[in-house]
C-alpha cells in the first residue's frame, strides 16, 4: 500500500486529465466519422462492414471479463493497463499501411483486415479499461469523484471537439484538392492521432497507483469470486437496468446518422457542426452534473436525465421539411446535456456499488453487459426497420416512416426501463425532485429559466407519483422476474465454468 500526500494526489489527478485529453484526440481522429469515411471512400466498405466497425469499440467490452481474471489472478493493474492501452494504439501503425501498394493486391480483403486490426485495438483497449477504472477509483478521493470525472470529461470533450472540427476542415480541404478517394488526408489524421495517443500513454505512465496492486486473491480466486457481481442483488439490479437501457437506446442509436444522411441529406459540414452543439451542451452541463452527483447521488440523476433522454426521439420525429435543422439542433443539444449526465452517473455508481475486493470483476460484468447490449441492439433495430419497411403514418403535419417508428419505440422503452431503478439502492441519494430543484437553481434563475422550470418541476413531481404507482403495481412482477433471472444466471454460470478454469488454475505470479 502506497500512501500519497495531498499534493501528490493533486498532481496525479492533473496528469490523468492530460492523459484523457490526448487519448480523446486520438479517439476523435482515428475513429468515428473519419474511420467511417476512410472505410467507405478509400477501402470501398459495405454498409455491413461499416456497421461492424462502428460497433467494435463498445462491443469489445465483452473482453473485460478476461482482463479482470488476469488482474485479480496476477495483479499489477497499472503496468497491465499501460501495456494494453499502448499496444492497442500501436495497431494503428499497420492500419496506416493499408492504402500502400503493399496491400493493393488484397482487394476487398483490405477492409476485413481493417476490421481485424480495429477489433484487436479495441480488444486491448477494453481490457485496459478494467485496470484503469479500479486504479482511478482508489486514486480519486470519494468526496470529489463526481467533480473530478466531470472536469476530466470537460477537458477531454473540449479536446475532442477541437480535434474533430480541425480534422473535418482539413479533410474537406484535402478532398476538394485531391478527391474523396485519396488516402493521404485520412492517413495524415490517423498519424497525428497515433502521436497524440502515444503522448497519452506517456502521461498515463506518470500516474502513480496508491495501491501497488499485487495478486491479493492468489489463494482465494475462484469461480465464486468471478460470479459474485451476478449474485449481489443490488448490483444485479444495476446490471439489469444498464444492459436494458443501453439495448433500447442503441436499438435506434446507429440509425440517427442514417436518417440525417439518407432521409434528410444533411452534408458533412453540418453534421460536424451538430456534433459541436452536442459537445458544447455537454461541457456546460458537466459543470452542473458533477457537484450534483457528489451531493445528491447518482440514482436520481439517472431518473431525471433518463426521462429527459427518452423524450429526445420526439425531436427527431419533427425533424422534417423546413423544421429539420432547428429540430436537429435541439436533439443534439438535449443529447449532449442529458447523455453526459447518464455516462457520468453510470461510472460513479459503478464504483460506488462495487466492493474493493474483486472490484475488477464488478467492472468487467458491468462493461461486458454493455458491450453485449450494444452489439445486439442494432441487429434488432435493423430487423424492426425491415418489418416496418413501407410503413407510413400521418400525425398532424408530420409523416412518419419506419425510422420514425423505431425512434419512438426506443424512447417509449427507455421510459419503461427507468422503472427498474426502483429496485436499485444507493446509500445517501436524494429524491429526483431535489435534483430537479437543484437544476433550476444552477441554471441561473435570473435568466428566466427558473420561472419556466417551476412548471416543469411541478409536472415532474406529478410524474414521479405516477412512476411510484406503476412501480408498486409491478412489485409482484419484478419479484417473479427476479427468480427467473436467478435461474438464468445459474445456467450461464454452469455453462461458462470450464472455459475460465484454466486461468484460475494457473500458478500465481512470484512477485
Amino acid at each position: 500500500m502506497m500512501s500519497l500526500t495531498e499534493e501528490q494526489t493533486h498532481k496525479a489527478l492533473r496528469t490523468s486529465i492530460f492523459d484523457g485529453a490526448f487519448a480523446t484526440v486520438m479517439g476523435s481522429l482515428c475513429g468515428g466519422i473519419f474511420l467511417v469515411g476512410f472505410a467507405l471512400n478509400v477501402l470501398s466498405a459495405t454498409t455491413l462492414q461499416v456497421g461492424i466497425l462502428a460497433a467494435l469499440p463498445v462491443s469489445a467490452n465483452m473482453a473485460q471479463i478476461l482482463g479482470s481474471i488476469i488482474i485479480e489472478r496476477f495483479g499489477h493493474r497499472r503496468p497491465f493497463c499501460i501495456i494494453c492501452v499502448t499496444v492497442a494504439r500501436l495497431f494503428w501503425l499497420l492500419i496506416l499501411l493499408l492504402p500502400l501498394p503493399l496491400f493493393q493486391g488484397w482487394g476487398d480483403a483490405r477492409i476485413w483486415f481493417l476490421v481485424l486490426l480495429v477489433g484487436l485495438s479495441c480488444l486491448h483497449g477494453s481490457m485496459s479499461g478494467v485496470a484503469w477504472l479500479g486504479w482511478m477509483s482508489d486514486l480519486i478521493p470519494v468526496d470529489i469523484r463526481g467533480r473530478f470525472f466531470a472536469k476530466r470529461n470537460i477537458v477531454a470533450a473540449t479536446s475532442g471537439m477541437v480535434a474533430t472540427l480541425a480534422g473535418g476542415a482539413f479533410l474537406n480541404y484535402w478532398e476538394q484538392q485531391h478527391g474523396r478517394e485519396n488516402p493521404v488526408g485520412y492517413l495524415t489524421l490517423f498519424g497525428i492521432g497515433l502521436v497524440f495517443g502515444l503522448i497519452s500513454s506517456f502521461f498515463l505512465s506518470r500516474v502513480p497507483d496508491p495501491k501497488k496492486f499485487a495478486a491479493k486473491n492468489q489463494e482465494g480466486l475462484s469461480w465464486k469470486t468471478i460470479t459474485a457481481p451476478l449474485k449481489d442483488r443490488n448490483f444485479r439490479s444495476l446490471l439489469i437496468y444498464v444492459s436494458l437501457f443501453m439495448f433500447v437506446t442503441q436499438m435506434a442509436g446507429p440509425f440517427y446518422s442514417v436518417y440525417m444522411i439518407e432521409f434528410l441529406e444533411v452534408d458533412f459540414s453540418t453534421i460536424t457542426l451538430l456534433i459541436t452543439f452536442a459537445t458544447l451542451a455537454s461541457l456546460f452541463m458537466l459543470r452542473i452534473w458533477g457537484p450534483i452527483a457528489d451531493q445528491m447521488g447518482n440514482k436520481p440523476i439517472l431518473v431525471v436525465a433518463g426521462f429527459a433522454h427518452a423524450l429526445i426521439p420526439l425531436a427527431w420525429v419533427v425533424a422534417q421539411d423546413a423544421l429539420y435543422y432547428e429540430a436537429l439542433v435541439l436533439a443534439h443539444i438535449l443529447s449532449g446535456m442529458f447523455h453526459a449526465a447518464i455516462v457520468l452517473a453510470h461510472v460513479n455508481i459503478l464504483i460506488k456499488l462495487s466492493p474493493e475486493t474483486g472490484r475488477s470483476f464488478y467492472i468487467a460484468a458491468f462493461n461486458t453487459l454493455i458491450g453485449l447490449s450494444v452489439a445486439l441492439a442494432p441487429i434488432l433495430g435493423g430487423i424492426l426497420l425491415e418489418l416496418f419497411s413501407g410503413a407510413q403514418l400521418q400525425i398532424g403535419q408530420w409523416q412518419l416512416n419506419n425510422l420514425h417508428l423505431l425512434f419512438l419505440l426506443s424512447g417509449g422503452l427507455q421510459i419503461l426501463v427507468l422503472l427498474l431503478l426502483g429496485r436499485l439502492h444507493e446509500t445517501g441519494s436524494a429524491s429526483s425532485r431535489t435534483v430537479l430543484l437543484q437544476l433550476r437553481n444552477d441554471l441561473d434563475p435570473q435568466t428566466g429559466i427558473a420561472s419556466a422550470t417551476d412548471f416543469v418541476t411541478i409536472r415532474a413531481t406529478q410524474t414521479t407519483r405516477v412512476f411510484k404507482k406503476i412501480d408498486t403495481k409491478t412489485d409482484d412482477w419484478a419479484a417473479h422476474s427476479e427468480a427467473r433471472v436467478e435461474k438464468l444466471i445459474d445456467l450461464c454460470i454452469r455453462k461458462f465454468r470450464k472455459p475460465v478454469r484454466f486461468l484460475l488454475d494457473q500458478p500465481p505470479s512470484s512477485s
